[in-house]
């Protein structure tokens, strides 16, 4: 990269084993900051919203390592903080995000309570657990299983809390309300700070804060980007953020969400109307996807009495579920459908865990009989896409849907065979793998051959990286949860057609969450 080439003519960069060739638009360009012929230099983006990691190379398995002191932490996890004599906790980041607190403990008490803003230190946390969490109390947590794309983390990433997971059981023994550092980017908990690695922890706190906050106020004035951007909420408050944020409605609403620890009223077809409506009015003229009941897998709601399955995550969920239990399926239907009537509300219904062309053509029909009684409008019906049968058979799909959103938590679990709840594998989870990239590229090339929109949801949407691979495969859409739509707005500003093309290429031909963000870190000076 020493000397300008010729127009048209592309140039490689080598980094480790790597080559990778830069398109014309960036050929002889210096990066940002660097001199020209200069090899760049790897930096990890300072983030202080809470956005999905995907990379394994910021990632330990937490499952082999003991907590160590200050100087023997690995400098891979975070070179621009340094705390010389912090205890440091090795787990795997959920959800990004730096906060400096005391700890505080769910189960056991290490000491005496702490009150006020606090770190929480648990086991294990349940959805339902998350979603209850009081944020004015818990700014973020640490657990000493799980795994990075559990349910739990998911809930966190869509109220903005940032989260190690498979910490190992050493967090556990933290006294309470012992002054720690939680980095949801680099799955590192450090413990015991006081003196100078306190005023450090906190300088770099305040910096973050102040970097995101500058990006936040830029919004929509970033640029354009080459997909749409729409919103995911776990609470109905959340949804009048959303333009400010700059996301076109909801990409993804997570019925079951509004009803952990309220299994009582999921069958209350008038509790689900007043929300689809609350939810529609605070949004506007943007549309809402309305992701029909998902029960199952680790989100597990005992109220409803569901018999125990050996392996809930391939059993009876999502829209087997609703097929099966028509008390629950139909009310939120017409719950649906009388919010388009009444309120005029721009209601689409998608269906979660579908696996054969046969269970989407039932759940339509009952969907149209239940708007031909109310008299209502019609609502576009489409399917998630996250059981790898509904991938390999997507061109059966497109002659019937209206549109198509990939799952690609669930998607990467079933196509990689890894499980998001298991700690001993938290590290091998790869959402950029390339039996993954290939299946998201073969299935947005068949929905742009018939008309059909593709999006893609869960915690690779929400990372800046993996958005922009995504954007490259072809996808029309990215569903991203309010806190963290700054971030991936801003990287994907940054992407031109020549980089696309080349992440593309890449994607498709080696993939990996390492090698795929080296280049586009790299391409795109993240």
């Amino acid at each position: 990269m020493g000397g300008r080439d010729s127009p048209g003519r592309t140039s490689s960069l080598r980094c480790g084993r790597s080559t990778w060739q830069i398109p014309p638009s960036h050929a002889g360009r210096p990066m940002p900051g660097r001199a020209p012929g200069e090899a760049p230099e790897r930096r990890p983006p300072i983030r202080c919203l809470t956005v999905f990691l995907g990379s394994k190379k910021r990632m330990t398995n937490s499952m082999n390592s003991t907590p160590t002191k200050g100087p023997k932490e690995p400098a891979s996890r975070n070179p621009l903080l340094v705390l010389e004599g912090a205890t440091v906790h090795h787990g795997v980041g959920g959800t990004r995000g730096f906060v400096v607190a005391p700890i505080r403990h769910l189960h056991t008490q290490v000491g005496p309570p702490t009150t006020g803003p606090s770190i929480l230190i648990a086991h294990d946390l349940t959805p339902a657990d998350t979603a209850a969490l009081d944020l004015n109390e818990i700014t973020a947590f640490c657990t000493s299983t799980g795994g990075p794309t559990s349910h739990a983390v998911q809930v966190a990433y869509s109220l903005g809390i940032p989260t190690v997971v498979a910490a190992g059981d050493g967090v556990l023994t933290i006294p309470e309300g012992e002054m720690c550092a939680l980095d949801g980017d680099t799955g590192t908990l450090y413990a015991g700070l006081a003196g100078s690695d306190l005023h450090a922890a906190i300088a770099y706190q305040d910096r973050a804060l102040a970097q995101a906050r500058a990006r936040s106020a830029d919004g929509t004035a970033a640029g354009t980007t080459p997909v749409t951007l729409t919103g995911t909420i776990m609470r109905v408050s959340q949804a009048a953020e959303l333009h400010a944020a700059g996301a076109r409605g909801i990409g993804l609403l997570a019925t079951e969400l509004l009803f952990l620890d309220q299994e009582q009223n999921i069958t209350d077809e008038e509790q689900h109307y007043q929300a689809y409506r609350a939810i529609a009015r605070a949004v506007g003229d943007a549309p809402v996807t309305l992701r029909t009941l998902d029960i199952g897998g680790d989100k597990d709601m005992p109220g409803l009495n569901l018999p125990r399955e050996d392996n809930p995550f391939l059993g009876v969920r999502g829209v087997r579920l609703s097929l099966r239990r028509p008390d629950l399926f139909l009310p939120q239907l017409r719950a649906a459908y009388r919010a388009a009537r009444d309120d005029g509300a721009l209601l689409r219904l998608m269906f979660p865990m579908v696996t054969t062309i046969e269970e989407f053509i039932q759940a339509a029909q009952m969907a149209r009989e239940v708007q031909t009684e109310l008299a209502a409008p019609d609502l576009p019906l489409g399917v998630m896409v996250e059981v790898p049968a509904c991938a390999l058979a997507v061109d059966r799909f497109v002659e019937h849907v209206d549109f198509l959103s990939l799952g690609m938590n669930d998607l990467t679990q079933y196509l990689t065979a890894t499980s998001r709840t298991n700690p001993a594998l938290a590290c091998d989870i790869d959402p950029l793998h390339v039996a993954v990239t290939r299946t998201v590229h073969s299935v947005a090339t068949t929905g742009a051959t018939k008309g059909v929109a593709v999006s893609a949801c869960g915690g690779p949407a929400g990372d800046p990286v993996s958005a922009v691979v995504l954007a490259s495969l072809g996808v029309t859409a990215l569903t991203v949860a309010v806190p963290h739509l700054p971030d991936v707005r801003d990287a994907l500003c940054r992407a031109d057609e020549a980089s696309l093309s080349t992440i593309r290429d890449h994607a498709l031909e080696t993939g990996g969450s390492r090698h795929m963000r080296d280049l586009v870190t790299t391409l795109l000076d993240l």
